[in-house]
């Protein structure tokens, strides 16, 4: 296993201007591997994956990156949620599996389960490490702030989703409107201080 250790985390913004926080974290050889991802990514999975913790969230993240993906048929082998059996009927007429997402998971438990053994998964392969005796840089992504309405927004547009993806309702357009500019806004804020 290797340990990525976190250097900095920054708000910054990708080249269409949409804000993303981009964290930097050094591998043991000693090169950088970045990742960038939205800051509304927290919230998102909080909201997914019905999880009520900034920080496994964060976790969540920061190693999804380095966990198979369940789309990918190529990888369908070495998904450890699909080896522990973690599995739904697949849509169709034959008798054939596929491995639990989001949107095929009969339970938002369900699909939390085997997110977090793939993460778990990913961890024996890297593990995200804060800087030991330094200040956390993800400090900075806590702090951001998840919002209880934001939260709310997300939830019903997975559910939402989930439902359109089963069958079970047809996708509607969401009657809440996303204000992009707001983030940026704040991020700018948050940049003077």
């Amino acid at each position: 296993m290797d340990e990525y250790v976190v250097q900095s985390a920054e708000q910054t913004s990708n080249r269409q201007g949409s804000p993303i926080w981009l964290v930097s974290m050094q591998k043991p050889d000693g090169t950088i591997h970045c990742h960038a991802f939205p800051p509304s990514a927290i919230e998102w999975r909080m909201a997914e994956y019905q999880l009520g913790d900034v920080d496994e969230a964060l976790d969540v993240v920061l190693h999804e990156p380095f966990a198979t993906n369940p789309a990918d048929p190529l990888q369908a082998r070495d998904d450890a949620a699909v080896r522990a059996g973690m599995v739904v009927r697949a849509p169709g007429p034959a008798l054939d599996y596929e491995p639990i997402t989001l949107h095929s998971a009969d339970t938002i438990k369900d699909a939390r389960d085997a997110h977090r053994v793939r993460i778990s998964d990913a961890k024996n392969r890297v593990q995200v490490k804060a800087p030991k005796g330094k200040p956390d840089p993800l400090d900075a992504i806590r702090q951001y702030g998840v919002t209880d309405e934001g939260l709310r927004q997300k939830v019903a547009l997975v559910d939402a989703a989930r439902r359109s993806a089963r069958g079970e309702a047809p996708m509607p357009q969401p009657d809440i409107v996303f204000d992009p500019e707001a983030r940026r806004r704040g991020m700018k804020e948050d940049t003077r201080a």
